[in-house]
């Protein structure tokens, strides 16, 4: 079954029911309850398009693609919320904040979003106590010297998120 999703970014969209991401917490500060993913086209950032608010979408990033080793420890109740077992797989993603300048592009590892691509179910953590941040920088130093802008962004390969994209 395919519902219609509008969007002032894309425009009228035909999605697989089954790919709606349900989030019965939602996003901090946000009502929305569900949300599709959906691919840049190029490069690891996608967008998380609500269903039901054509002009909320927020840009995500698998984490792992800047900070090859953070990990989220879900507590039992967050387990339970996502309909997991404890070595259940899920997908984890964060808002991105642009900037002007591509290098200055920041990720909120504080706050990420954790799927459970079984079910489709989805929900924020924030992480208590934890050494990240809320503006943790995407380009650590090495690259931003290293590459201009344009190889910069493409050379951060796909996660395999293409699976969860509706469209």
């Amino acid at each position: 079954m395919t519902i219609r999703v509008n969007s002032t970014r894309f425009g009228e969209l035909e999605i697989e029911e089954k790919k709606v991401i349900k989030m019965p917490e939602g996003i901090l500060g946000f009502a929305e309850q569900g949300f599709i993913l959906l691919s840049s086209g190029s490069g690891p950032f996608c967008w998380l398009q609500a269903v039901d608010n054509p002009d909320l979408a927020f840009v995500v990033v698998d984490p792992q693609t800047a900070v090859p080793d953070f990990e989220v420890k879900l507590t039992a109740d967050e387990y339970s919320h996502l309909g997991l077992f404890e070595k259940g797989e899920t997908v984890i993603l964060t808002v991105v904040t642009m900037g002007s300048n591509p290098l200055d592009i920041t990720i909120n590892l504080l706050g990420p979003i954790v799927i459970n691509p079984e079910t489709m179910t989805a929900i924020q953590v924030v992480l208590e106590g934890s050494r990240y941040s809320t503006r943790h920088p995407y380009f650590d130093d090495s690259l931003t010297r290293k590459y201009d802008n344009t190889e910069l962004v493409d050379e951060k390969a796909s996660t395999g998120l293409e699976k969860l994209y509706a469209g």
